[in-house]
């Protein structure tokens, strides 16, 4: 390698940064595991929609989506059918009774539901998107 090019090898890596996390990043995942359909029906009936990250200790089986899913329906509040997991996006979002589960302790219900499936869940956004 020549000075010149080696020069420019360390210039560019001076001015390297390491790149911050964006909007962009959760509105991937939101949109990842966004139905359009689950959030009509939420909003006529009075219910919640909430968005999750959701993160895996191990790679996914053929089964976990399912599992996943079948452990959240079963959080006192949640709608059954209202839940997606989209794991390549590493998102989630579920449709919830704000009378039986209020929003405060839906991540903590949540978390108890998934963790000991080898699973973690960050909260993103309570309500659709575009929602005033």
């Amino acid at each position: 390698m020549n000075f010149a090019a080696a020069g420019l090898a360390a210039l560019f890596m001076a001015l390297a940064v390491p790149a911050a996390a964006c909007g962009h990043c959760v509105d991937d995942k939101v949109a990842a595991a966004y139905d359009h359909a689950v959030v009509q029906r939420a909003r006529a009936q009075g219910r919640e929609v909430a968005f999750f990250s959701l993160e895996l200790a191990q790679p996914a089986t053929r089964d976990t989506e399912a599992v996943i899913r079948r452990a959240i329906e079963r959080i006192p509040g949640v709608e059954r059918g209202s839940v997606r997991v989209a794991l390549e996006a590493g998102g989630l979002s579920l449709a919830f009774d704000p009378k039986r589960a209020p929003e405060a302790g839906v991540p903590n219900a949540l978390d108890r539901a998934v963790t000991p499936l080898g699973a973690r869940t960050v909260l993103l956004r309570f309500g659709s998107p575009g929602k005033t």
